[in-house]
């Protein structure tokens, strides 16, 4: 994405919405019947990853919901409980394409994993603003995941889900980031600079246990850890730059990037 922090604006909890509700109205094309299958190599390589990221995409979001209304209630944007909702609905849609195709190639689904656990663990007992925190570090890492998983094999169907669900994740660190930058907008400077601090420590343990974890999809496509470390920082730095409220003009009116219709929403994120 080419991102002009120096220029930007906000959007609105109204654009999000939009932008959501959109998005789960234009189903991807996954050429289901291609008739092309997984080898056993290939079997093997993504069985136990790709089960454990379907696991962690279809959380029902509880605690982020009701983090979500609280936070909708003191601030008086409804809208905001809305995107979040539609987001939600998003994340499991993506649960969906994994599950079904995970179906397709005999591969079965698993309830719980002790990383997922923790994750989950983290979020219930946090406010908004962690709660997005835990959400981006796994977003973001997921953007280097899906790249390799998807050159992985030569599924057009894994693939084709791969490339929606890049599409849909770059949206959703946009919209965690910015919302972490509204939230921090009246604090000063070092209390920023220490929430960055401790979201850097979360993401470089994270990137660490799902190395130890995936890696055998990793190292398919050649990323030895040095460089999926370095992809995943890359992307982490721009992360950072998007919550840092001093990147952006202002938040005294938060503009909404839509047509009076609400048509043209999708692809003016890129």
């Amino acid at each position: 994405m080419d991102i002009q922090l120096s220029s930007r604006h906000v959007r609105s909890s109204v654009f999000w919405e939009s932008w959501f509700r959109r998005s789960l109205e234009s189903p991807p094309e996954i050429p289901w019947d291609s008739g092309v299958t997984l080898t056993e190599a290939e079997r093997k390589t993504i069985r136990s990853s790709v089960q454990e990221f379907q696991l962690g995409e279809r959380s029902e979001g509880r605690h982020l919901r009701q983090a979500a209304r609280n936070y909708a209630q003191r601030s008086g944007d409804a809208a905001y409980a809305n995107a979040v909702e539609l987001f939600i609905r998003e994340e499991q849609h993506h649960a969906a394409l994994l599950g079904r195709f995970m179906d397709c190639e005999c591969i079965p689904r698993i309830r719980q994993t002790w990383v997922d656990s923790v994750f989950r663990w983290l979020r219930r007992f946090a406010g908004l603003e962690t709660s997005l925190c835990v959400l981006l570090t796994a977003e973001v890492i997921a953007k280097v995941y899906y790249r390799a998983l998807s050159a992985a094999t030569a599924s057009p169907v894994l693939q084709a889900i791969c490339d929606r669900i890049l599409e849909d994740e770059a949206a959703h660190v946009e919209f965690q980031s910015e919302r972490l930058a509204i939230l921090r907008r009246s604090r000063s400077g070092w209390l920023v600079a220490a929430a960055f601090a401790t979201q850097r420590l979360l993401f470089a343990s994270t990137v660490a246990v799902v190395w130890i974890r995936h890696q055998l999809v990793l190292r398919a496509v050649r990323k030895s850890f040095f460089v999926y470390w370095r992809d995943c920082h890359r992307e982490f730095r721009t992360c950072l730059s998007l919550m840092n409220p001093a990147h952006y003009d202002g938040f005294e009116s938060l503009r909404v990037e839509q047509n009076n219709d609400g048509s043209n929403i999708r692809g003016r994120l890129a």
